[in-house]
């Protein structure tokens, strides 16, 4: 998937995330929201062993199906990371310090206004960006923005991905089972294994990968992290070199004209149908598996896992007073005070300290302008915050107060993102 097709599916996906997102918002306000609520409630699970998966049906959304969503964002993380916008150092320098700038503010913030309160676990909220949201609001100004300022923020999300997700695995953990952990660690290992050996099959990853998922989930370390680990396991070199599998093609290509005959079925020559059925096997043979699970499963996570997410978890009631008393609450002030100010401030000024110690400079075409337009677009968190806000909060008010300060934080971000980005570039560039 180059980064024109991976921009593409992105931008469409933020489409089908913001249709559910309001689908929500509409349900959760309506004479439905008694049903919408106990349906995300119902139970349902198996038993696996000694273990038991029971959980209610926005559990298995959040722990199961953004399993793979993670394993998808770790997929993109690793083919960055070997041949994308992050494998090369000086190019990789600037998104991944911005990066950080833009998590260690918001945090900073966020824990400047709830150090020693009731929300002190929520500084993880405001530190991660939405990348389907803030590519769309990019895609709406289309060819007035510079190119390099799509891959810059691009590669800022994927880095702030990576941020999340070690804030995930280390801060938001309660209690750890050794016994499972370590089961987990040996199924880990036999992943490697089977990429030492060349294993081309999806099948054998996809089966240790579900058993990883639920040694992990019964470890008690939150279950997303297995598919960040699972994906970093999937090999990214193929069966069959690119030369071979032209060389090969060709030869067989070269033996079906020969055998043609005018006028003959297709089916009545079986030399035929076994060259074409091979050249189909070394197609595949020729595509890593890494490439392979990352184009089947983005347009799955993409319109189907994240969208199911939103109208499950954006589902914040408005009437009365109780969105303004949650906006009120320290919890939503940190929240609106680290998306909206701490993320483009975090990563404006840790990219000027970057540029300026010489250890990477700004993309082709890209002002200064037009990176405090990227930050801006960085606050919108959506996602990730609201997956974190599940896990730093237990109290149904403290979870309602986080979800409408996301969702508020998120439109001002993205306003204002779009709004400057129009201002600064009001005409597309004249081609010569």
């Amino acid at each position: 998937m180059d980064f024109t097709e991976f921009l593409s599916t992105e931008v469409a996906g933020a489409v089908a995330l913001l249709i559910a997102t309001v689908a929500a918002l509409v349900i959760a306000n309506s004479p439905l929201n008694p049903g919408y609520e106990t349906l995300w409630r119902m139970e349902a699970g198996f038993l696996l062993g000694g273990a038991r998966f029971v959980q209610s049906l926005l559990h298995w959304v959040d722990d199961a199906l953004m399993a793979l969503f993670f394993f998808v964002v770790g997929l993109e993380i690793k083919r960055e990371v070997l041949v994308g916008e992050l494998s090369e150092r000086r190019k990789a320098a600037l998104p991944v310090l911005a990066a950080v700038g833009g998590m260690l503010v918001p945090a900073l913030l966020y824990t400047a206004v709830n150090a020693g309160g009731a929300g002190a676990r929520g500084w993880g909220v405001p530190v991660a960006t939405d990348i389907a949201f803030a590519l769309g609001v990019l895609a709406l100004l289309g060819s007035r923005i510079p190119s390099g300022l799509k891959v810059f923020l691009a590669a800022l999300a994927i880095a702030d991905d990576i941020g999340a997700i070690l804030v995930i695995g280390v801060f938001y953990t309660s209690h750890v089972a050794v016994e499972m952990l370590a089961v987990a660690v040996v199924l880990l290992a036999v992943l490697w294994v089977l990429g030492r050996l060349g294993v081309d099959n999806l099948w054998p990853y996809a089966l240790v990968g579900v058993l990883v998922w639920a040694a992990i989930l019964a470890s008690g370390v939150h279950a997303t992290i297995a598919g960040v680990l699972v994906a970093f396991l999937i090999p990214a070199t193929a069966r069959l070199a690119p030369l071979e599998f032209t060389r090969r093609t060709r030869a067989r290509i070269d033996g079906i004209e020969e055998s043609h005959v005018a006028g003959q079925h297709v089916l009545a020559d079986a030399d035929q149908q076994l060259a074409c059925a091979a050249i189909h096997r070394d197609a595949i043979h020729s595509l890593p598996p890494l490439q392979r699970m990352e184009s089947a499963l983005h347009p799955a996570v993409t319109f189907a896992i994240l969208p199911l997410f939103a109208l499950g978890n954006a589902g914040v009631r408005l009437a009365g007073d109780g969105v303004a008393d949650a906006l009120a609450s320290p919890i939503s002030l940190g929240i609106l005070l680290g998306l909206v100010v701490g993320k483009p401030l975090g990563i404006v000024a840790m990219s000027w300290l970057a540029v300026r110690l010489g250890v990477a400079q700004l993309p082709e075409g890209v002002r200064w302008a037009h990176i405090a337009g990227a930050g801006m677009l960085g606050g919108v968190g959506f996602t990730m915050s609201l997956f974190v806000s599940n896990l730093a909060f237990s109290d149904p008010s403290q979870v309602a107060a986080a979800k409408a300060a996301i969702l508020v934080a998120s439109l001002i971000a993205g306003t204002a993102g779009y709004v400057l980005l129009r201002v600064i570039s009001p005409n597309a560039p004249k081609e010569t």
